[in-house]
């Protein structure tokens, strides 16, 4: 985790690497960028990038980390509400900067930030109309929760990778109506499935 302060040289040295990361994935893939590819393009050594990283993997994991913390935020902030606001915000939050949604395609070697948001979504929060499933379709409800948090991260992939051509308030609207017709709220159960 990063200091809250830490000297400016080094969050402009990190931020340099971001972006130099960012830049060269335009062009290739993580697999082929080299830590001294890397730093030429930051402008920096080799020395000092290992002062902060230890390979591009790290660079595009603590970004999408930032980008987690920020939905995190979020859920908690419209914990208990309507689910569209929840997408109102999460839209709304993917279409302020570019660089956010870019960032969510590459895989870090824990899978797509696309992937870690939809776990994340599922492994810490829970859809209340569970308690409308029997005991014995315990199953069917699990994988119910996986069918529709990856559909609404799917619609969020595919909203970011067709040029976010809707608004925010619309890309809401759609996410939201693909939902089940009763009431859906996030619910914060750590210890659940």
């Amino acid at each position: 985790m990063e200091a809250k302060n830490e000297d400016r040289r080094i969050q402009r040295t990190k931020r340099q690497v971001e972006l130099a990361l960012i830049r060269l994935l335009q062009k290739k893939s993580i697999h082929k960028i080299s830590i001294r590819e890397l730093a030429e393009e930051a402008d920096i050594t080799r020395a000092t990038f290992y002062q902060h990283f230890r390979d591009p993997y790290e660079v595009i994991e603590i970004m999408q980390n930032r980008i987690l913390n920020s939905i995190q935020q979020i859920i908690n902030e419209t914990t208990g509400g309507d689910s569209y606001v929840f997408f109102f915000r999460l839209f709304e939050y993917l279409s302020d900067e570019n660089i956010r949604a870019e960032i969510l395609a590459f895989d870090s070697g824990q899978g797509t930030g696309y992937e870690r948001i939809g776990y994340f979504i599922h492994n810490n929060y829970m859809l209340r109309w569970g308690q409308k499933f029997r005991p014995d379709q315990s199953a069917n409800y699990r994988y119910y929760r996986f069918y529709i948090v990856f559909g609404c991260i799917a619609v969020v992939e595919n909203w970011i990778n067709s040029g976010k051509k809707e608004t925010p308030e619309q890309m809401a609207k759609i996410a939201y109506s693909v939902l089940p017709k009763e009431k859906m709220y996030l619910k914060n159960t750590p210890d659940m499935i």
